[in-house]
């Protein structure tokens, strides 16, 4: 069964649906550790410029772990919000500020929130640097959540997006994802083993590094917990860059930067400018 459109409170509506706070959980537990968060320190550095974030309000969109909501403090952001529909990501970023970075707790928060219900949105106050990366695509009205991201965004500040690239594998996937979630775990675990040899191939062909190596760890992350969030992560939707251009100029952005996925699925980057008066 396809999830309809949230409700009124962004709710998602009955259907399959990825945990992907659980996910989240078992990530911060096993990998998330100073050595990850240095790299997305790194890695949202390279995307943004560290110049973008010193002294911003920071908004993490779907913030999942925390990890990138951290990486922004420590990148010297004034304030610090992450916000997720999952209780459990909520749960587990507010826990992992308190392990990693208890010193920076009185500017950095996490709520549980939903970019798709206005009443939340429009009680958050602008941002310099809007960050959505690989969340909004799970919503299950991915166009109207970046149409609310761009609305979170600060005149002169930056809205940076990563959404699933449109490919000719796209729509298969989407049926892997829906029947991941309708099996129970056994059947959940039989698949993650059968994918992951093929998808662990995949990634080193694609990049040429093994993905299994900590130093080879994109962002910080780990290659199981990737596995798991791409094989599960339903809903699930995606575009084309052209079909991304064309939405960002109707909401008055300007691109700044754009990086291609790697391989034939992965999300593309995003980076655009919100002009000032």
């Amino acid at each position: 069964m396809t999830p309809g459109p949230p409700g009124p409170a962004g709710e998602p509506a009955p259907g399959p649906r990825f945990e992907f706070g659980a996910n989240w959980r078992s990530f911060s537990r096993q990998s998330l550790d100073p050595r990850a968060l240095e790299a997305a320190r790194l890695s949202l550095a390279a995307l943004l410029g560290p110049g973008r974030i010193r002294g911003a309000r920071f908004v993490d969109v779907g913030c999942g772990s925390g990890l990138f909501s951290l990486a922004a403090a420590g990148l010297g952001a004034a304030e610090v919000l992450g916000f997720d529909l999952d209780p459990e990501a909520v749960r587990t970023s507010r826990d992992n500020l308190e392990r990693l970075l208890p010193g920076h707790a009185g500017r950095v928060r996490f709520v549980r929130g939903s970019i798709l219900d206005p009443a939340f949105t429009a009680a958050l106050a602008p941002a310099g640097v809007v960050y959505a990366w690989g969340s909004l695509h799970h919503t299950g009205a991915m166009w109207r959540a970046v149409e609310a991201a761009a609305g979170l965004t600060a005149p002169g500040g930056v809205l940076a997006l990563a959404l699933y690239a449109r490919h000719w594998t796209s729509p298969l996937w989407q049926g892997v994802k829906r029947l991941y979630n309708a099996l129970p775990g056994p059947g959940r675990r039989a698949m993650e083993w059968t994918l992951t040899p093929p998808l662990l191939l995949g990634a080193w062909a694609t990049t040429g590094r093994w993905p299994l190596a900590r130093a080879n760890r994109d962002r910080g992350m780990d290659f199981r917990h990737d596995l798991i969030d791409w094989i599960g992560g339903y809903p699930y939707e995606y575009a084309s860059p052209e079909e991304v251009a064309a939405r960002a100029a109707r909401l008055g952005l300007r691109p700044l930067a754009q990086r291609p996925q790697r391989g034939w699925t992965g999300c593309a980057e995003y980076v655009f400018l919100r002009p000032g008066p």
